[in-house]
């Protein structure tokens, strides 16, 4: 209740008050100054480019396409004339260039002298597009350049139409014409087809004659090359027997000459092998006395090892000693067994070699007599390898003149099958070429060369756009982000008018203080939304699908905007509405009310989730243009809560501003005293 008390009171206080009064009067209008303008501004202003000043300039001298006289140039300037898209007007170069230097217009379309020439080149083999040329002059106004690049994409677009459909003229006339020569080229391919038929039969019985003679010389050449091959054979083998008769001849008396010198050296080794069996026999007796010798040396040296046990044991040289004797033993007694072996093998050796001579001299006499035999046979075979060597290269000839016959058989029965293959062809594809023929010339002979045909031609494709839902003007569409800043702007500035401290009453607690304030601020705040409101929708003539939902928003977002820069004037004063315009700064680009948040900084766009202003901007769209409220509700519950939250902290700041009063004014009565 005291803080109700504590309000009526400062309401008293400024409506008594001119000086308070009027400022705020003119505070309550600063939303709709501000949001207003910007909306009146920006209503439609596409709707109003009929006042925006175009030169145009036509230097086209025009073209023949067809037979029939092109001119892009004076067609779209007619165009221009009946559209009233912009304010044209139709000057030289020279005249348009200055304009465009001195701001008279915003911006120059020039249609060159070729213009209507390059647009007849669409058939040619290095077709060249008709250019239209594009004068602007963007530092005397960027929005108006991007604006008639717009205008200049649609003119493209019409004029691609109209050379499009000139060409669409001029290719159905031709197809009439066609349709005559149609005609008359299936008449031609008609009797093409019969005298094709006639050398197709020909041709079939050509090719079957031509087909049994290269059978037949086929078969000479097989016949041809097995007598060749016979007689290489024949060549061969004789040849192979002559050398090889040759050969064994000269063989057979090497052979014969080496019998004669192994009987000698048989003889010498019969008495080599005497000589051999002597000394063995000796070499086995030595060795038999060695062996008794050694043995009695490894017995005498034991006994003595006996007799002289203790010495035998220290003394290692005569152990080495006794184990040399025992080896020299033992080893002699082996060379005795081998010599006797020996002995043995050298009287088998000389027997052998005795048996040996024998059949050596028996051979010799054999070989000598084989001798005489192989060089009669070597004179015979060297004659008839000459004889089966004429035979072979007869054979040769043969079968090379054979197999070029072949050949040439071969090629003309390929020749003769690809020409009645050719021919058949040829008759086919006269009788369908006809038939195709006649049949374009009847499919043609219809077709008629309409306008609507033509236009059809020109623009193929139309595009549907179907909106979910609708934002009529520019205005309406720009309406959610100008409202937020007016009442964000009307909250600032409340600050430098309405006493943010002061009480005509000096309040009697910190609750009191608060609600004092906090309601003053809310109301004006209100009133301002309330206002912002009715002169947007009654006065501009905005419209709302929502209209409840609509001004509960603007009041909504206008109170938690007061709250935010009362709670940071209150705690910092001046540098709180500092403060309070970083904040705005910040909300202008991070909102979301212009571009689209994925266009701005990314630092941006995560501050931006944040900011009040981002869900009060969605809200507004969804309420004026949306069909359904989906989202309002999360977006006032956010905007809610920042407006109790910032309540919260200017109470807490007006406690500490009260408690501080109270330990200031304690002082004093402390001095007093």
């Amino acid at each position: 209740m005291q803080g109700l008390s504590l309000f009526g009171k400062e309401l008293s206080r400024i409506v008594r008050n001119p000086k308070l009064l009027i400022p705020i009067l003119g505070i309550l209008f600063i939303p709709i100054m501000y949001s207003g303008m910007l909306i009146g501004a920006f209503w439609d202003p596409y709707g109003k480019l009929d006042k925006m000043p175009v030169a145009v300039v036509n230097a086209d001298a025009g073209a023949d396409f067809k037979g029939k006289p092109l001119s892009v140039g004076a067609d779209l300037v007619k165009e221009l004339k009946a559209n009233p898209s912009f304010k044209w007007t139709f000057v030289d170069a020279k005249q348009a260039e200055d304009g465009l230097k001195n701001g008279n217009y915003y911006y120059v379309i020039e249609i060159p002298s070729e213009f209507s020439q390059q647009a007849t080149t669409l058939l040619d083999k290095e077709p060249h597009p008709a250019a239209l040329k594009y004068l602007t002059n963007d530092s005397e106004n960027f929005l108006a350049a991007k604006i008639g690049a717009s205008a200049i994409e649609k003119l493209q677009t019409d004029i691609s139409q109209q050379v499009t459909k000139a060409y669409a003229e001029a290719v159905f006339g031709s197809i009439g014409e066609a349709a005559d020569g149609f005609t008359q080229a299936s008449e031609g391919a008609g009797k093409l087809a019969d005298g094709a038929k006639d050398a197709e039969q020909g041709a079939a019985q050509l090719r079957d004659n031509i087909a049994k003679l290269a059978s037949s010389t086929k078969q000479l050449v097989g016949g041809v090359d097995a007598l060749g091959s016979g007689a290489g054979q024949l060549k061969a083998g004789t040849a192979a027997v002559s050398d090889g008769s040759a050969k064994l001849s000269a063989g057979l008396g090497k052979l014969a000459a080496a019998g004669e010198r192994l009987g000698d050296g048989a003889d010498s080794a019969v008495s080599a092998g005497a000589k051999l069996a002597d000394g063995l026999a000796s070499a086995q007796q030595s060795s038999a006395d060695l062996a008794g010798a050694a043995a009695k040396l490894s017995a005498a040296l034991d006994a003595y090892a006996a007799a002289q046990e203790g010495a035998a044991r220290e003394d290692s040289a005569l152990q080495g000693l006794i184990g040399a004797a025992r080896e020299l033993s033992a080893g002699a007694a082996g060379l005795s067994g081998g010599s006797a072996k020996l002995a043995a093998g050298g009287a088998q050796l000389q027997q052998g070699q005795r048996s040996l001579q024998q059949g050596l001299d028996a051979l010799h006499a054999q070989l000598a007599a084989a001798a005489q035999s192989g060089a009669e046979l070597s004179a015979g075979a060297k004659t008839a390898a000459a004889g089966a060597a004429k035979l072979a290269d007869g054979a040769a000839a043969a079968g090379r003149g054979a197999a070029q016959l072949s050949g040439g058989a071969d090629k003309l029965a390929s020749g003769s099958a690809a020409l009645a293959s050719g021919a058949s062809q040829l008759a086919g594809g006269s009788a369908e070429l006809s038939g195709k023929l006649g049949y374009a010339a009847s499919q043609t002979e219809g077709v008629i060369g309409t306008d609507a045909l033509y236009d059809m031609f020109a623009n193929p494709v139309h595009v549907e756009e179907r909106k979910l839902t609708n934002v009529p003007n520019y205005g309406t569409g720009f309406a959610p982000y100008a409202l937020s800043l007016g009442l964000f702007v009307g909250a600032l500035l409340s600050t430098m008018v309405v006493p943010m401290r002061e009480t005509g009453t000096k309040p009697r607690s910190a609750w009191s203080w608060f609600v004092s304030k906090a309601l003053l601020f809310a109301g004006v705040g209100v009133i301002q939304a309330l206002i912002a409101d009715a002169i947007l929708l009654y006065g501009i003539g905005m419209h709302a699908n929502h209209m409840g939902a609509f001004v509960g928003m603007s009041v909504l977002t206008s109170i938690a905007f007061m709250m935010i820069i009362q709670f940071l004037v209150t705690l910092l004063d001046q540098p709180g509405r500092f403060v309070s315009v970083i904040l705005l700064i910040l909300q202008l680009t991070g909102s979301a009310g212009t571009y689209p948040p994925e266009l701005v900084p990314a630092w941006l766009q995560r501050i931006g989730v944040w900011l009040p202003m981002t869900y009060a901007i969605r809200s507004f769209r969804e309420i004026l243009t949306g069909n359904e409220l989906q989202t309002t509700g999360g977006n006032a519950a956010f905007l809610a809560v920042v407006a109790i939250l910032f309540a919260a902290l200017s109470l807490i700041v007006f406690v500490m501003m009260r408690r501080k009063e109270q330990r200031q004014t304690a002082v004093p009565s402390e001095l007093a005293l």
